[in-house]
């Protein structure tokens, strides 16, 4: 249900919604630059390495849990002032950490914060606007997880190359997740006032026969594998170029900046096409573009590794939409199938980059990145499943 609120109240928690996604895309792709420098200076492996990435995404798994029973606790605006107080906790211990258990402890405090952010913002947003319009809203708000996702390469690339510890950058992303925990602060939300009313409880039944659909189903496994190919690309794009493609510090930056660049464009155009031309079509056409670069990226010779950076514009509005897919489905209980769909995007997140990082220390780092173009084909086969069901229907 739409939240009464005045046009500038709209505005400044818009504004507060862009701001967390800012942030979410700025924080979670840090670890992609600086992993290689964690793994060089504490001698680690790249199991270990895909062990503190799954740490990370096993807290923003669990806020996919709490994120909501927090909202509904405490209200939208605290679960959002949460969210931001776990990353500033989260950056500040695992900036100081020298141990291995104490990383993967604040990069789970990070991780915590991260999966609250991303559902904390897109719940406000979608209470504020028209739902008729959610698929321009949520691409608009995903692609300033893009604007951060670009910043990122290009801020740390330039103090990683002037001579900074990964350390070093994770204490500067301080001076923006405080202002930012401010904005939350002192951000005016209408106050969600207790009602007395019974609410109806969550039907047990209607779950298991919601889960069981096979419309539901396959978005999970869809969801699943985007999340993987996604987390995990991001994850060891810049330890593949370097160690495999044999590019330097800068010129890895760049690519890695340009993957996000064309991510945040993709998420543009998303927001104007995906409604012209169909949800499913989108999500298949461009899971066959991520799959196709990543293929030519990884196994082609040195001179197309910048073929890479096409896989951003493939994975640019596949969340977003498949959101709007999940979001579409009619359900008794659409918190319950929505916090579902959210939880296997997690899982995805915790499984991907390390099942990349085993494989990697196995087979070797171009083997371990082929995996992500399994994780595309798993999705392409589920878009394809369901735009045959949907092609079935309408003949029947």
């Amino acid at each position: 249900m739409k939240t009464e609120m005045s046009k500038r109240q709209v505005w400044v928690v818009t504004i507060g919604c862009f701001l967390s996604y800012f942030l979410f895309g700025l924080i979670d792709n840090m670890k992609g630059q600086t992993l290689p420098a964690l793994m060089e200076n504490e001698a680690y492996g790249y199991s270990v390495g895909g062990t503190i990435v799954f740490s990370e995404y096993a807290g923003f798994f669990i806020a996919t849990f709490l994120a909501g029973v927090l909202a509904d606790l405490l209200g939208k605006k605290p679960t959002l002032i949460i969210a931001g107080a776990c990353l500033a906790v989260g950056v500040t211990g695992y900036a100081l950490s020298a141990q291995l258990a104490a990383l993967i402890g604040f990069i789970f405090l990070i991780g915590l914060g991260l999966g609250t952010l991303e559902l904390s913002g897109s719940n406000i947003i979608s209470g504020i606007h028209d739902a008729k319009r959610a698929g321009f809203y949520l691409n608009l708000l995903n692609t300033f997880y893009g604007v951060g996702a670009i910043l990122t390469p290009i801020g740390v690339g330039a103090m990683l190359g002037n001579g900074c510890s990964w350390r070093e950058v994770y204490r500067t992303s301080l001076f923006l997740i405080i202002p930012i925990l401010l904005y939350f602060i002192f951000m005016r939300y209408p106050r969600e006032a207790k009602r007395g009313e019974k609410r109806p409880g969550i039907q047990g039944g209607e779950v298991i026969k919601l889960i069981s659909h096979r419309e539901v189903w396959m978005m999970y496994i869809f969801i699943f594998a985007y999340v993987a190919a996604e987390i995990a690309v991001a994850t060891w794009f810049v330890e593949f170029l370097q160690t495999e493609k044999r590019l330097g510090d800068e010129k890895s930056a760049a690519y890695f900046s340009a993957y996000f660049a064309l991510l945040m464009f993709g998420r543009m155009l998303g927001s104007i096409l995906v409604d012209r031309i169909g949800y499913l079509r989108s999500l298949t056409i461009f899971a066959v573009i991520a799959a196709v670069c990543l293929s030519i990226g990884v196994l082609g010779p040195d001179e197309t590794a910048w073929i890479l950076i096409g896989a951003g514009f493939g994975f640019s509005v596949i969340f977003p939409t498949a959101t709007a897919v999940i979001s579409g489905i009619p359900s008794k209980n659409p918190g319950t199938m929505m916090g579902i769909f959210f939880s296997c995007g997690g899982l995805g997140g915790m499984a991907g980059p390390w099942i990349v990082g085993i494989v990697s220390e196995a087979g070797g780092l171009k083997l371990g990145m082929m995996m992500n173009v399994g994780y595309c084909l798993i999705m392409l086969a589920a878009a394809l499943i369901l735009m045959y069901g949907n092609v079935r229907k309408q003949a029947e």
